[in-house]
């Protein structure tokens, strides 16, 4: 029932990220994610959790009765699990040491400062050198270019008692990122002579794609295993599998705070939730399904919002009348609510569950609220989205915090091997115009750096990717002003855009030695991002080639009126115009009235509660223009009304 893209990830020169589709050349160990699977917690703070009756957070290192290592087949190679604490060396502060490893850093678990473990199996094979292969202390290839050998890692329990139990579940922090090998857990009841019932811990993890540092594993113990007095547990980092006889093993598998549990009679698990229509609604549309969070209400009115989550029983018995809710709310105020249609899911089941749609009528800021429930489960945790319903702005980036944990980094755009282009894909209703594409400059780029924005047409579901070429704007040089900043870049002349078909809004640098240009990335995980290769051969496609990216870009679309730098106009407003720019911006926004009729004009700013958070009236003759200084406001979204006699009007801005 999900959407799939085929990822392979490429070798890179720098720490800025892409990743290639469908090649048929396996990628060679690289230091970035094409994916990261979002951070999941299983129990919400609804009281679903048992008691754990067995647990260990490692405070003490790897006990003393475990058993770390194995005795593999040769010329497989047994390699150990490593403990790192607060007083080892190296410590709680490092994770993988593998030449790999990129900036990923240690798990993060709740008790992560006193101890976790790990398999290092990007550092054991090249001991932190890059492209050392089968030169480590426990290598998986072998050095001399022969048949790689591969290693294993297994930690295994001591005995557990788990008689009392005749359903058990095991939930542990794991933090972990696959290139070939492969996260298990295999189970015995008769002292660890056998292990069976071998379970893959990360199946959704596929090459080069990681899980954030601090997500969640729940593990349900095998009928046969449950309700045994002496249940032994091993974790398994298997580094044999061999792909395209070139390379074993790689990356990294970190554990913490591993509970068990008597599995809950009811227990339900809400995850993947989207707006777009992701998952299923795409089916039926034929369209991409993104989750726009800048969505101008033209597109929406007739791409409605169409919710979407993968509902899971986690318990140990089935759930009748699953239902998934959601409430939508613009100002503080629910503007609508509906349900899907309740299934019956049964132990270990999970579904997709889809509801009715949702139309818009009014800008401003949507908070969308997702919960689930059944005749057994109270409820889950409620999950909150938010987009923003538009005049003209088309965007995947609300969610974005230049200095927080939303920050996605940066991809090249000119260098200096090569001008590469970088774009996001949107789906059109509605017939309009392509006036603008505004972008955020990353903080790495120099001011000099000439770019231009660029607009293509494409058939998203046709690999390799051709975008159609439509136009262009003139080039826009960078200024000091504009780095870690929003640049909006016109086109001459507007180009026409059409219903059904797929565009990509993107940027364009050029080759240059010195003058770098990046674009900021974000967090969103249903987008469509592409970077060009025009020359620094970033992957085995070769010039011009279009590849994906693994995290959205910062680059937006605007519909109808709209001019550099950053700002909204309406020309019909007061007789004249009304304009605010830059947008978004520090706090400080320039308001001008140009040309409007004479008259007394409030002006105020509302949060997204629909809370009056600033006011101010003035006299205007003919022309007014001053700078709004909002910079006491925290960031977020507001709207901006300014307001006469006879008419008002309404802005959306953003504080960064």
């Amino acid at each position: 029932m999900k959407k799939f893209y085929t990822f392979a990830s490429l070798m890179m020169v720098s720490v800025i990220t892409f990743s290639q589709i469908a090649d048929n050349a396996f990628p060679e160990p690289t230091d970035v994610s094409t994916r990261t699977l979002k951070s999941h917690l299983n129990f919400d703070p609804n009281g679903t959790k048992a008691t754990p009756f067995w647990s260990e957070d490692f405070s003490g290192g790897i006990p003393a009765t475990w058993n770390n290592g194995s005795t593999p087949t040769p010329p497989v190679i047994s390699a150990p699990w490593v403990y790192r604490g607060a007083n080892t060396t190296p410590n709680v502060s490092t994770g993988s040491q593998g030449a790999y490893a990129g900036t990923n850093g240690p798990i993060q678990s709740p008790t992560a400062s006193n101890g976790f473990v790990i398999f290092d199996s990007d550092y054991y094979d090249n001991g932190g050198t890059a492209g050392n292969f089968g030169a480590g202390q426990y290598p998986c290839n072998s050095i001399t270019g022969g048949a790689p050998t591969g290693h294993v890692g297994t930690l295994t329990t001591d005995s557990i008692d788990c008689s009392m139990y005749t359903d058990v579940t095991m939930v542990f922090n794991s933090f972990y990122r696959e290139y070939t090998g492969i996260a298990k857990v295999a189970f015995s009841i008769d002292g660890g002579i056998t292990f069976t019932d071998t379970v893959e811990v990360h199946p959704e993890i596929e090459v080069n794609e990681r899980t954030e540092s601090d997500y969640q594993v729940m593990v349900r113990f095998p009928q046969n295993i449950a309700g045994n007095s002496n249940v032994m547990i091993q974790f398994i980092y298997d580094g044999t599998i061999l792909y395209n006889t070139i390379y074993n093993g790689y990356y990294f598998w970190m554990i913490d705070d591993i509970e068990l549990m008597e599995t809950p009679a009811h227990l339900i698990d809400l995850s993947s939730e989207t707006f777009g229509g992701w998952w299923v609604g795409y089916q039926s549309t034929g369209d991409l399904g993104i989750d726009y969070t800048f969505n101008p209400i033209n597109q929406a009115q007739v791409n409605p919002y169409r919710f979407e989550a993968v509902v899971a029983n986690n318990g140990s018995s089935a759930q009748t009348n699953v239902t998934m809710h959601i409430d939508v709310q613009n100002g503080g105020t629910s503007v609508f609510s509906t349900y899907s249609n309740p299934i019956t899911l049964n132990v270990m089941a999970n579904d997709t569950l889809v509801t009715p749609t949702f139309t818009p009528s009014t800008l401003g800021y949507h908070q969308i609220e997702y919960w689930v429930t059944s005749d057994s489960f109270p409820t889950t945790d409620t999950i909150g989205r938010g987009t923003v319903v538009t005049d003209s702005v088309y965007a995947v980036d609300f969610d974005w915090d230049s200095d927080g944990a939303n920050a996605g980094g940066g991809y090249y755009l000119g260098r200096s091997c090569g001008g590469q282009s970088l774009g996001n894909a949107f789906d059109m209703y509605v017939n309009d115009q392509v006036t603008s594409i505004s972008f955020h400059v990353n903080d790495q780029s120099v001011a000099g750096a000439n770019i231009a924005v660029l607009l293509y047409e494409i058939d998203p579901m046709v690999t390799p990717y051709a975008p159609i070429y439509l136009g262009q704007s003139d080039d826009y040089t960078l200024t000091q002003s504009d780095i870690d900043s929003w640049v909006t870049v016109a086109f001459s002349d507007p180009l026409d855009v059409y219903a059904g078909t797929t565009y990509i809004a993107a940027v364009q640098g050029y080759a240059n030695p010195v003058d770098t240009s990046l674009i900021s990335s974000s967090s969103n995980d249903n987008t469509l991002s592409f970077v060009q290769d025009n020359g620094c051969d970033i992957g085995s496609g070769g010039f011009g080639y279009w590849y994906s990216t693994s995290s959205p870009l910062l680059i937006r679309m605007n519909l109808g009126d709209v001019t550099a730098p950053p700002v909204s106009i309406d020309e019909d407003l007061f007789d004249g115009t009304f304009s605010v720019y830059p947008n978004p911006s520090d706090g400080k926004f320039n308001i001008d009235l140009v040309n409007v009729n004479d008259g007394t004009y409030s002006i105020s700013v509302d949060n997204i509660l629909g809370e009056e958070v600033y006011s101010e009236v003035r006299s205007v003759i003919h022309t007014y223009s001053d700078v709004l200084d909002l910079t006491n406001l925290s960031k977020g979204v507001y709207m901006l009304n300014v307001k006469n006699e006879n008419t008002s009007t309404s802005r959306k801005i953003i504080i960064e």
